[in-house]
C-alpha cells in the first residue's frame, strides 16, 4: 500500500470550481444550522427558567395562604377566649388576607371550626380543622394546616 501525502493546506482540489467553494468556507460568520442550534438551545434554557419561576411563584402563593390561615387561627383563638365560641365572621376576626387570597370559614361552633383558603394564582387550596369541627379537604388533624 502506498501513502499519498496531502496537498498544502490539507484539502484536495476536486475540480475546476473547488477553489470557489473553499473561498466561501473561509469567510467568517455562522451557517444557518449553527444559528438554528443556538436558537434551539436558548429556547430550551428559557423554557427551563420559566418553569422554575412559575414553580417558585406557586410556592410563594401557597406560603402566603398558609400564613393567612395561621393568622386566622390566632384570631379565632382570641375570639374564643373572649366569647367562648368560634366565629364565622371574618370582619369580627380582623381578617386581612394577602392580595388574591379568599378565606372561607366552613364551620364555626363552640366546639371547633374549620376553614379553607384559595387563590386564583394556584390550583391548590389549604385547609384547617380545629377542635370537633368536621374535617374538610386534606386537613384531618386538629390544628394542622394542609394544602392540596
Amino acid at each position: 500500500m502506498r501513502c499519498i501525502p496531502s496537498p498544502p493546506g490539507g484539502r484536495w482540489n476536486h475540480g475546476p470550481g473547488a477553489h470557489v467553494a473553499s473561498r466561501f468556507r473561509s469567510r467568517g460568520g455562522f451557517t444557518i444550522i449553527e444559528m438554528l442550534a443556538v436558537v434551539a438551545v436558548i429556547g430550551i434554557l428559557a423554557t427551563i427558567a420559566y418553569v422554575r419561576l412559575h414553580s417558585q411563584k406557586e410556592k410563594a402563593t401557597v406560603a402566603a395562604m398558609t400564613s393567612d390561615l395561621r393568622a386566622i387561627a390566632e384570631e379565632q383563638e382570641a375570639h374564643y377566649f373572649q366569647n367562648r365560641f368560634y366565629s364565622s365572621d371574618l370582619v369580627a376576626l380582623n381578617a386581612n388576607p394577602s392580595p388574591g387570597d379568599t378565606i372561607v370559614i366552613v364551620e364555626a361552633t363552640a366546639s371547633g371550626w374549620s376553614g379553607r383558603i384559595y387563590n386564583p394564582k394556584t390550583t391548590k387550596q389549604c385547609y384547617i380543622v380545629i377542635g370537633q369541627a368536621t374535617p374538610i379537604g386534606s386537613a384531618t388533624s386538629d390544628g394542622g394546616i394542609s394544602c392540596s
